[in-house]
């Protein structure tokens, strides 16, 4: 979850899809399925184009205002450092100070975000080779479709037909936005118990505060849950989760059952929802369907994948 809190987009972004295919393997029509592949760290990447080299591993993030490139990669790739452009950049471990880089081009399946301001991350703490984030400036312009069973990605144009996607009788989920910046929020239930979750494809795994599992009746301090790893994030602060199995989990409708999450309190949960119920929907859940995306009208399809779950 990579957030630019309460400031405007100063910068002009074209975001367009090539048409047709090319010899280039970043020139795909519309459509074409693009691999997900595992970055060694829980995270699953899309192959992207930097300026027209690559392909590069980047998590394609629905937790991200923002584009942006980890530091070693930048150095790599000697991208531009915009002098006097830092920005205070959200995350969920709290907000840092980071740097930006111009990139004159950003490419996935065939859809570019041309003259981009990338944040600039600090280097990662794991063991993820992951070298940036497309965020939701990338797919505005797109209908994203994550279809994690098949370990594959899909970018359509939003002029697309929705039933071409996602089928008659999928549900629409229509999404609330996390205040002040540019992510979806749907209502959840953890047995049964109500509260909100961002739906952060970038975060590995299911997050929830600690009055969230308690009002699930759930004890983060019993035996059922174990430290885990730390999580650090773009302020580098290290907060430490309680890992364990949380029962069900209900989204609109769906039903998650068997779910394990991590307890910890999150800076961007307990601070935007002012100790309201709020969790983090990752990947480790959304991973048991197909979400489909579309971010501009803050809408997003849950229906079965076609592949069955690992």
């Amino acid at each position: 979850m990579i957030r630019l809190r309460a400031l405007a987009l100063a910068w002009m972004l074209s975001v367009v899809f090539t048409p047709g295919a090319s010899a280039n393997a970043n020139e795909l029509p519309p459509g074409s399925p693009v691999p997900m592949t595992a970055a060694g760290d829980g995270h699953d990447t899309v192959p992207v184009y930097v300026d027209g080299k690559g392909p590069f591993p980047f998590i394609l993030d629905s937790g991200a205002d923002g584009s942006a490139v980890y530091a070693w990669f930048a150095e790599q790739m000697q991208l531009k450092k915009l002098a006097g452009h830092g920005q205070d950049l959200s995350g969920q471990t709290g907000s840092a100070r980071v740097d930006m880089y111009r990139v004159g081009d950003l490419s996935l399946a065939g859809m570019h975000l041309r003259n981009v301001e990338a944040f600039g991350l600090p280097n990662r703490h794991d063991a993820g080779i992951q070298a940036g984030v497309l965020g939701n400036d990338f797919m505005d312009q797109a209908l994203a479709v994550f279809d994690f069973p098949c370990h594959r990605v899909e970018l359509y144009p939003r002029s697309t037909p929705i039933e071409q996607i996602v089928g008659p009788h999928a549900q629409a989920i229509h999404a609330g936005i996390d205040p002040g910046t540019t992510l979806l929020t749907v209502p959840v239930t953890v047995n049964g118990y109500a509260g909100v979750a961002v739906v952060d494809t970038g975060s590995r795994r299911t997050r929830l505060t600690t009055a969230f599992a308690k009002g699930a009746g759930l004890d983060p301090a019993s035996s059922s849950f174990r430290d885990d790893d730390p999580i650090y994030g773009t302020s580098q602060h290290e907060l430490v989760p309680r890992t364990g199995p949380i029962g069900e989990v209900g989204v609109a409708g769906l039903t998650f059952m068997d779910a394990n999450a991590q307890v910890i309190d999150l800076p961007v949960l307990t601070q935007d929802f002012g100790g309201k119920p709020a969790m983090i929907l990752g990947a480790d859940l959304l991973g048991r369907y197909r979400l489909v995306y579309d971010h501009a009208s803050h809408t997003l399809w849950l229906p079965l994948s076609r592949c069955p779950l690992p």
